[in-house]
This record gives structure tokens, sequence and C-alpha cells, in this order.
């Protein structure tokens, strides 16, 4: 497959990718709260199940990263500032947030010697992983990352993933014709779900798997094959009408196979684990699953929705409409925040906030209606703290990603006239 010249809509900014955006970080957001939906009766308890299901919008932040990251490497490749420029550009998009926030919860726990909130945060031993984006290898080095591991801090384990693509790909790029880019992320994503089945087969389901990038980086390149392929015209018309089957078909079976998990135990677990006497709880079905190729199904819907999204940019389609939409838009700009602040602002008031409110509940109509309350305040602090800190923090440290844009020698002919668009693609 070849990468020809970009189509029209490369070289501006999709703003359909940050309704994308919007999307897993809601998904995310849910996950984290669904103990916060009392299991009254039995569509509560079904609509808690669903709702853990939630971590999905990480593999579809890791599909976009695939996707955006990837375009950003083929339509500079050939700068004299590759990549100097790429990651210098990272750098001042990432680093400063996630180093602001990982300082101050740590400084928190030290100032505030709150038995309750100290018990919570990284064991001083294993901090310096999070200071060098290794936190998804913890579980694996330290075989203390169960199901129902508590930390602040754990959710970086998913930027560290993303830091370390981010270190080797855009290498691998510069070094091999464009040509064979698209067969490498294929043949990457596929070593990776292999990889994935083995250590499953050896080992039994667990959440070192989950969070081993060696073990998690199919998303990845399954977005950097989209992002091939969004390049190839004549392709992209060709596929468009199959995409939508794709997208259904990745994400529906997979719930279709969850749900199968929820109203059909017994014989899920039969298909999963075969006849054993051994119980097994929903969450390990579900990390069976997963793991299993569940991420695989999620991630190659994911990348056909991303390239649907990204191909009918310009287009006045329903979905279009809805991922502009004014609900959708800020909240795709503010993800990265809400990513980063979410966990310790939810923690912080599950101790200090949540035992106060509920301290007293006469009926379970009154827990209900003190749970939602509760979920609206945090989702509207949390929204409103990563607005502050984009508006006012890091769009001010964005100004100088200016200074980086990719500079061309003389003669070169690049096909994307304006490539500071191009960087701006990136939107995060």
């Amino acid at each position: 497959m070849s990468v020809p010249t970009p189509t029209p809509i490369v070289g501006r900014k999709l703003q359909s990718l940050d309704g994308l955006r919007a999307i897993a970080i809601i998904l995310v957001f849910l996950c984290h709260m669904q103990y916060h939906i009392p299991p009254v009766n039995l569509p509560a308890v079904v609509l808690r199940a669903y709702v853990s299901q939630g971590w999905m919008g990480v593999d579809l932040f890791f599909v976009l990263s695939g996707f955006l990251i990837t375009g950003i490497l083929l339509d500079t490749r050939e700068a004299r500032n590759y990549f100097r420029g790429f990651y210098l550009r990272r750098i001042l998009r990432i680093f400063p947030l996630y180093y602001l926030v990982l300082i101050a919860v740590i400084f928190a726990g030290i100032r505030l010697n709150n038995p309750a909130f100290t018990t919570k945060l990284p064991l001083p031993a294993d901090r310096w992983l999070y200071f060098c984006y290794l936190t998804n290898w913890l579980a694996l080095w330290k075989a203390h990352w169960g199901l129902h591991y508590v930390n602040y801090l754990a959710h970086f384990w998913s930027l560290a993933v993303e830091e370390q693509f981010y270190l080797v790909w855009p290498l691998v790029i510069w070094l091999v014709r464009p040509r064979a880019i698209p067969w490498i992320a294929g043949s990457l994503a596929l070593s990776s779900a292999m990889i994935r089945l083995l250590w499953v087969a050896h080992s039994g389901p667990q959440m070192a798997i989950a969070l081993a990038t060696l073990s998690r980086m199919d998303a990845l390149f399954i977005g950097a094959f989209c992002a091939c392929l969004f390049r190839d015209s004549e392709r992209m018309l060709g596929i468009r009408k199959w995409l939508p089957w794709v997208a259904s078909l990745g994400v529906g079976s997979f719930f279709m196979a969850f749900s199968a998990l929820i109203f059909f135990p017994q014989h899920a677990s039969l298909l999963l684990y075969g006849p054993t006497p051994l119980p097994h709880t929903l969450e390990d079905q579900a990390l069976m699953l997963a793991e299993c190729g569940g991420y695989t199904l999620l991630a190659a819907g994911f990348g056909a929705l991303v390239l649907l999204a990204a191909h009918t940019e310009a287009e006045g389609r329903w979905m279009q409409r809805l991922l502009k939409s004014p609900l959708l838009a800020p909240i795709g700009v503010y993800s990265y925040g809400i990513y980063v602040f979410h966990v310790p602002i939810l923690g912080a008031a599950q101790i200090f906030v949540y035992p106060r409110i509920f301290r007293s509940m006469r009926t379970p109509m009154d827990a209900v209606l003190k749970e939602c309350a509760y979920f609206v305040v945090l989702t509207g602090v949390t929204f409103l703290i990563s607005a502050f800190s984009y508006e006012f923090f890091e769009k001010k440290i964005l100004r100088f990603k200016r200074h980086f844009e990719a500079k061309y020698p003389p003669a070169s002919c690049h096909p994307t006239a304006d490539v500071r668009a191009i960087a701006k693609a990136v939107g995060s």
C-alpha cells in the first residue's frame, strides 16, 4: 500500500476528532464513577456493569494518538528539524501538566499526613517510575497491581504507554520507506495481539498484561495504519462505505460478548475457561474477554470510527453535527486536563467530602438523589479545573510550539503547504 499525496482535508485541524476525544474521556470518567451507581435494583446493577466498561475510552485515546501522531510524522518526515520539532512540541503539550499534577499530589500527601490520603499514593520506592513514564510496567515488576488497586496516579499508566510509543515510532517512520509504513504498523498491531494471547495462555489473564506496552500497542498501531489509509484518497473512497459496518462490528461485537457475561454467566464462563469448579467474577471474565481479542476488536472499531469522522470532516452529516456540537467540542479540547485531574479529584472527594454527605441516609431514594448530586458536582468541578488549567496554564505554554514548527530544506518540495496547520491537527 502506498502513501500518496495527502487528501485536501489533511493539513488543517480535524474538529470532529475533538468530539471523539470528548466521548473517550466521558467513558473513562463514567468508569471511575461506577461505584456511585447505587445497586438498588436489577436495572441499576446492569447499568453499573456496563458503565464499568468505560475503560474502553483509553483504547479510543490510543487509536486517536496513533492516528494523529503518525499523520504528523508522515507530513513532516522531510523536515530538517523532524526529531527536534516533534519531540519539543510533544514535551510542551504533555510534560508541564503531567509533572505539575504528579508533584502536587505527592507533595499534598506528604504535607497533609492523612493516612487515608497517603495510603493511596504511589509507594516511595515506586515514584521514580512515574517520573520516567514507566508506570505501566509497575504491575509486572512489583506484582502488586490487582484489579482493585487504588492509586491517585494509577491512571498515568496510559500516558506512559503513549510516551513509549512516541519515543520509538518517529525513528521507525524516518528510517523506512513511506510505502512500508502501513505494513509495519499492521504487523506490529497483529504482533501485539498475538503477544497478549500467548501471555494469557501462559499465565492467565492479569492486569500486568492489560498495562504492558507490548501487549497494548495494537490500538496505537491500528491508529497509525488508519493514518496511512487516510492519506490514500483512492483507497479511502473504496472503503468509506464499509467504515460504519466495521465500527459497528468491532465495538458492537465486544458489547454483545460482554452482555453474554452478564445475562448468561455460566455459559460464558464455560466458553472462556472450560469446565472448572473455580468461580469467576464478572471482572475476571471481562478481563479475559478483553485480553483474548476484546482490545483488538475495540481498536479496529474505533479505527474505523476515526477514519469515518476524519474523512467526513467537511460534510454536514449527523455524525459531524454531533462531534462538533457545543456539548462535546469543549470537553474534547480540555480532555487531557480532565484525564490528568479527574482521578486525584475523585479520590480526594471520596475521603474528605463523601463521608460527610452520606453520613445519614433515610431511604434508598435518598441515597440515589445524593449520589446523583455528588456526580453532577464532581463532574462540574473537574471540568472547571481542567478548563482553567488549559486557558491559563497549558495554553500559555503551547504558544512556544510555534518556535518548533517543521522547517524544510530550500530544495524540498513538500506536498502539504501549511505545515503549521498540520502540527496543530494533533490538538493535544
